[in-house]
């Protein structure tokens, strides 16, 4: 009975943990099921604008508490964000963009479009407003300390590797029947609703149907209640008066507490909606679709700025047409799980780089013009790329089931004066201070009572700042005032030229002057615009004249690294951001007038001269191009992409003087007189193209409009003003945008022959003995650990030779201990030196020679540290500034080929043996320390050493002569005393490159 018991017993608590596991298991799917309920209803309780949860209508205006207004303090610190996990597309941050709206081009954004910049032109600003906001109200943008408005760096056409758009396209102007397609997305094109001209300018929307009320809302598409509990209204004209003050307020904390929406519906004001339809009607194809035909859905206005956003959320069928302006869509699966879709922030943030977009998004642009299509429960986010970014559509369903519990508006207000909408706006909590209110009727009054100026008759000089033809003083306040919208990592943000293309790029410029050099120099075809970096080792040699802010310069050295670039500006702001700001770079640039190539000969000849939108400003064009013409070697090329005077336009023409004034324009002349010139300069125009009508200037930059002579944006320097002439001068046709190419006569030379090859010299002064005219500085003879800055820590005494100063006793050692055996290694006692205060009292001697000044805002030079990372191939641990310490007024830069020092900003990757990518007398310092060694074939590096030196520099080595069998990869040879010298001065040390640097070589003598 007892054993009976026990299993009866042994059973029951079998029976037990069963019963346990099966409940935990059935708790665990609950919950997996509740979740996913959940999250489909997240997504399905958003619709019309009215949300329980976060979401918003497609209009949600500046959420500020999700950081997208907050000031920054650099471009620089918007990186995107690195996710961990794979499954989380990223998508890199935009480039600065100017104030202006764009009709932007119906396209597909494809994977691998490059980056564009929708920033204009004035060289090395973002001087164009060329794209005009008629009388939109934009009040002076007062930089706030460093900080910098991240609503500046949005425009529709700068995006970078967005995944495509996905939408199927029609042409509304087409005559066949268009069948949409309900299960998919849909853009409809070349909509054109009366709307778009009435619409399009906010003072004339205003003007219209101002006087209608709105519901003041916030961020969750909700009347804001102010102190008493009452819902908020406000006439339109001051709703989107506000709505403008604050996109462009620096008042951060203001930004981030309030967030104004105008987006409404037919349900809830039906006279406002009903004034609306008057001037369109809904597309036909659109109308045929279920969800929208008979009297189904509702109809829907919203109304965004520049920044403003609705993040991802769901609803019914839906459409939207753009009136103005234009908006990126996100679009997500409607299955797509919450966890993928992620938490509910600004849509802006994911073009700016803040946010990694979610797996599986796809993105379209919507432009003015065209009608945006979505089928139910699609997820999906909208961004402002515009100011006054307006739409009018449709939703299917009602409204009625997204908390619409407020009183619909069909009546007018009650009629205001100005203090007492201001105090309403304060009282809602929209506004801090009356003043921000005044100060943005004052700017409405006073556009208002000013008009607008559309003719060279009508602009007031008064109202600008003038430069008394100072070029550079009005270059240097143009970069003073938009400096800080700039990124020095991106070449996009300070390429400010025409946009040309679809992709509306700033880059196109360089892509043909690299054309027009394979061609018409190296007699081959181009690399593909896709090619980063070209195969190609001849060495050509290129000077930019007027180089700004050197995009041009570094475009080249990414895409040429063989290519020797020079650059000349006369703006000290912009010498400065080259210097200073941009990364590393191996190009000069040089604080001189364009007018000055060769610097009185000491430079060699150019293979090339391109200017970009510099040369109008050239006082006197013709003596520029001989100038141009003397520094360049035969068959060489001038390369001008730039404004010309359209054949029979004559000079004295009223709107061609305003732009000679205003854009400082002094020579602006015609094809024509300069193919004339050219042939008296044993030149001869070889190649003309029509850049406007190639890449639909006017149509990508300022749609087709002629503008109003008058910034609206509180801007006074003279070059917003002539711009905007420009415009007019190019819409009229009295000037052309266009490329040409002078090349001169005789059989092309490359700076590869050696009959042309010659090297700049270290800039050290000739007369030493005046000790306060050099620089004062001492090298200590000392080793680094090479992790860190400035070296690292001080490495202890590893050996006799590595420090401490030993060789001589050593020396003396090996005397004592010398037998007959080992007579024949006896070695001169002077090889036993300390090689680091020989090193050290040598660069300490080669340093104090140049100008105390130094470098007097010129380019620094480098300190080429061979060999300097270690071979971590080999299992050597990486070092990144072993001699850094030894660089003293130079820039520290290594050279080695471990695939490692990729990672390094300051590296140039190749072997020594053969390495193109450093150029041609390039650094005043070479060195290397137990390297060489190494090297396959040394004579060849001995080659690449006497190459890259400048005439006047200093090369050190530290070679062994007896030392035990090292390979990091290999270990090849050992090197006496004479072969080493030989090898530093023969090679093509004197021979092809006419350099005769000091070459310093220290020995290792260990016998062990």
């Amino acid at each position: 009975m007892q054993i009976k018991r026990k299993r009866r017993d042994g059973s029951s608590r079998r029976k037990n943990i069963i019963r346990i596991v099966l409940l935990l298991i059935g708790s665990i799917a609950l919950i997996i099921l509740f979740n996913i309920i959940n999250e489909k209803d997240e997504f399905t309780s958003v619709g019309a604008g009215y949300t329980k949860t976060d979401g918003g209508g497609e209009g949600t205006m500046l959420r500020g508490e999700l950081s997208l207004n907050e000031n920054i303090n650099s471009a620089t610190e918007q990186i995107q964000r690195q996710d961990k996990h794979s499954d989380i597309a990223k998508i890199p941050y935009i480039n600065e963009l100017n104030e202006n709206t764009i009709n932007v081009e119906a396209q597909d954004i494809k994977q691998t479009q490059d980056v564009v910049v929708a920033s204009t032109d004035l060289h090395e600003t973002t001087l164009q407003s060329e794209i005009d906001i008629e009388q939109d109200i934009q009040p002076e943008q007062q930089e706030i300390q460093s900080e910098i408005s991240p609503l500046s760096l949005l425009h529709s056409p700068d995006v970078i590797n967005l995944p495509p758009c996905e939408a199927i396209r029609h042409d509304l102007s087409t005559p066949n029947t268009i069948q949409v397609d309900t299960s998919q997305i849909a853009i409809l094109s070349n909509w054109s609703p009366t709307a778009i001209n009435k619409w399009g300018n906010r003072t004339q929307f205003q003007s219209t149907f101002g006087n209608y009320p709105q519901y003041i809302k916030g961020k969750d598409v909700q009347p804001l209640t102010d102190k008493n509990g009452e819902q908020c209204k406000t006439k339109t004209s001051t709703l989107t008066d506000t709505m403008l003050k604050l996109s462009t307020t620096n008042n951060t904390a203001q930004k981030n507490e309030m967030n104004l929406l105008f987006f409404t519906n037919n349900k809830e004001h039906p006279s406002f909606l009903e004034a609306l339809s008057s001037d369109y009607s809904i597309p036909s194809p659109i109308e045929s679709i279920p969800s929208f035909s008979n009297g189904n859905g509702f109809q829907v206005f919203s109304a965004m700025e520049k920044g403003s956003s609705h993040p991802f959320h769901s609803h019914d069928a839906a459409w939207l047409g753009q009136i103005s302006g234009s908006r990126l869509w996100y679009f997500l699966q409607p299955d797509t799980p919450k966890s993928i879709v992620g938490e509910k922030v600004n849509g802006c943030d994911y073009l700016l780089g803040r946010v990694p977009l979610p797996k599986g998004a796809t993105t379209c642009i919507q432009n003015t013009g065209e009608v945006m299509y979505f089928p139910p429960k699609w997820i999906h986010a909208t961004c402002a790329l515009e100011p006054w970014s307006v739409g009018i559509g449709g939703q299917g369903g009602s409204p009625n089931v997204y908390d619409q519990n407020f009183v619909v508006l069909d009546q007018q207000l009650d009629e205001t004066t100005e203090v007492e909408e201001q105090q309403k706006l304060i009282d809602c909590g929209v506004l801090d201070e009356k003043k921000d209110v005044q100060t943005s009727k004052s700017a409405v009054n006073t556009i208002e009572e000013k008009g607008e100026p559309s003719t060279t008759d009508e602009v007031d000089d008064k109202e600008w700042k003038w430069f008394g033809g100072d070029i550079g003083a009005y270059y240097d306040k143009l970069e003073a005032d938009e400096h800080e919208k700039r990124d020095p990592n991106v070449i996009t943000s300070y390429a400010v030229h025409r946009w040309m293309g679809p992709d509306y790029s700033t880059l196109i410029h360089y892509e043909l002057i690299r054309q027009a050099i394979y061609e018409l120099v190296l007699g081959k075809i181009a690399p593909s615009s896709e090619s980063h970096s070209s195969s190609d080792d001849t060495v050509l040699r290129l000077f930019d004249a007027g180089c700004g802010l050197g995009p041009g310069l570094m475009w080249f050295e990414q895409h040429e690294p063989a290519w020797e670039l020079v650059g000349h500006t006369i703006s000290e702001d912009q010498h400065k951001w080259i210097i200073n700001d941009l990364p590393k770079h191996k190009f000069e640039a040089k604080l001189r007038t364009y007018d000055e190539p060769l610097e009185d000969g000491s430079v060699p000849p150019f293979n090339v001269v391109y200017s970009i939108e510099a040369a109008i400003h050239s006082p006197n064009l013709q003596s520029s191009l001989q100038a141009w013409s003397k520094a360049l070697l035969p068959g060489g090329v001038i390369v001008l992409i730039d404004d010309f005077l359209s054949v029979g336009v004559p000079k004295d023409d009223p709107d061609v003087q305003l732009f000679r004034k205003s854009w400082l324009a002094t020579s602006i002349f015609s094809t024509t007189e300069i193919s004339n010139w050219a042939d008296g300069m044993d030149m001869s125009l070889v190649r003309d193209l029509d850049l406007g009508s190639m890449y639909q200037i006017v149509k990508r930059n300022y749609r087709n409009k002629n503008p109003v002579l008058r910034d609206e944006q509180g801007r006074e320097h003279q070059g917003w003003l002539g711009s905007k002439v420009r415009q007019k001068l190019l819409i009229e046709g009295k000037i052309t945008y266009r490329l040409i190419v002078l090349k001169k006569k005789g059989e092309t030379k490359k700076i590869n022959d050696a009959a042309v090859r010659t090297c700049d010299q270290v800039p050290s002064v000739a007369n030493n003995n005046d000790q306060n005219s050099t620089l004062s500085i001492t090298i200590d003879p000392v080793l680094m650990s090479g992790r860190g800055k400035k070296g690292g820590e001080q490495m202890a005494c590893i050996s006799s030779w590595y420090c401490c100063d030993k060789g001589e006793l050593l020396f003396d050692e090996l005397e004592r201990k010398r037998t007959e055996r080992t007579g024949y290694l006896q070695l001169p006692r002077d090889l036993f030196g300390h090689y680091l205060t020989s090193f050290s009292k040598h660069l300490t001697d080669f340093y104090r020679t140049y100008p105390s000044d130094y470098p007097n805002n010129n380019t620094k030079g480098i300190f080429l540290d061979i060999g300097g990372t270690g071979s971590t191939a080999s299992g050597m641990k990486q070092v990144t500034s072993k001699f850094s310490h030894w660089s003293g007024p130079l820039e520290y830069w290594v050279l080695d080929s471990d695939a490692k020092a990729k990672e390094l900003s300051n590296a140039v990757v190749c072997d020594i043996d053969n390495c193109p990518e450093a150029p041609d007398c390039g650094y005043d310092v070479t060195f290397s320390h137990t390297v060489l060694e190494h090297a396959d074939r040394p004579w060849k590096s001995f080659d690449t050493i006497a190459r890259i030196t400048k005439k006047g520099g200093l090369t050190l080595h530290l070679v062994p002569w007896s030392y035990q069998y090292h390979a990091t990869p290999g270990d090849n040879y050992r090197k006496v005393r004479v072969c080493v010298v030989l090898l530093c001065v023969l090679g093509d040390l004197a021979t092809t490159f006419d350099l005769t640097p000091p070459c310093l070589i220290a020995y290792t003598n260990h016998i062990y």
